[in-house]
């Protein structure tokens, strides 16, 4: 049995990477990002990482620099390409 409460469980959510338990999590920018000094301190410190200029519902938000997995913060399954 877990000991891990629901309310902790969710409060992590999207904060600790379900495949590796890393807290080293980006998030992902979809779309085209103005460039800022911002984002590129941003991006310097894995903070966030770039996800490519297509844009859909239910698209990972949430890149664990640890171990590359991208994941949805809400827990849900991400879909990774509707067109495919």
């Amino acid at each position: 049995m877990d000991a891990t409460s629901e309310p902790v469980k969710t409060m992590l959510r999207g904060r600790v990477c379900p495949r590796c338990g890393s807290r080293e999590i980006a998030k992902i920018q979809h779309g085209e990002p103005a460039y800022s000094k911002g984002l590129e301190a941003d991006l310097e410190a894995r903070r966030v990482v770039l996800g490519g200029c297509m844009v859909w519902d239910d698209q990972p938000d949430r890149s664990c620099t640890a171990c590359g997995l991208e994941f949805r913060a809400d827990g849900r399954a991400p879909v990774d390409d509707p067109t495919a």
